[in-house]
């Protein structure tokens, strides 16, 4: 009955990860950001102008969690992950919409004093290549400058404010507590 239950939250966890786009290629964050106008939506704050500067939250997923939503790049009511398909020991994910188009985001916590095999897979991926594998399909991340944090971004929309939204939000999650 659990490798059932396992195989049924990998599965979910698999299409939650390629739903919408999981090869999108703008994630890159060397180029530079557009500056963009505030959108119907959101916008996301320069991070030397945060509204939350990072050092006034805690070093967790939470304070994570408070630092983007403070600084416009989530917003709306997490849900929680099964962080552990691929090694990190929490994850959430946000849904919602920027410039009328959905954007999903979803954050992972890393143990990093104590990662398996599978964690170390992951973020080795991603630091290499700036993607991981599961379930034979490649999942565009970023990992943050500290190394503890994980960040699924996708949005398929590349218009111009889109594209610097997701280049900005990329920045800011990768700076969160270096």
């Amino acid at each position: 009955m659990k490798k059932v239950f396992l195989f049924a939250a990998m599965a979910a966890l698999l299409l939650s990860l390629t739903a919408c786009g999981a090869n999108d290629p703008t994630l890159n964050t060397s180029s530079a950001a557009a500056s963009s106008s505030p959108s119907q939506s959101s916008s996301v704050s320069s991070s030397t102008a945060s509204v939350v500067d990072a050092s006034n939250v805690e070093d967790n997923l939470k304070g994570l969690e408070q630092y983007l939503t403070s600084n416009g790049v989530v917003q709306g009511t997490p849900t929680e992950m099964a962080a552990e398909f691929i090694g990190a020991k929490s994850g959430a994910k946000y849904k919602y919409s920027y410039e009328g188009k959905d954007v999903i985001v979803e954050l992972y916590e890393y143990d990093t004093s104590s990662l398996n095999e599978t964690a170390k897979k992951v973020i080795d991926s991603v630091k290499k290549d700036g993607k991981f594998s599961i379930m034979n399909q490649d999942v565009q991340a970023v990992i943050s400058d500290s190394g503890k944090y994980l960040m699924v971004y996708k949005d398929n929309e590349t218009a111009e404010k889109n594209v610097a939204h997701k280049t900005e939000s990329a920045k800011l999650f990768k700076e969160f507590k270096k």
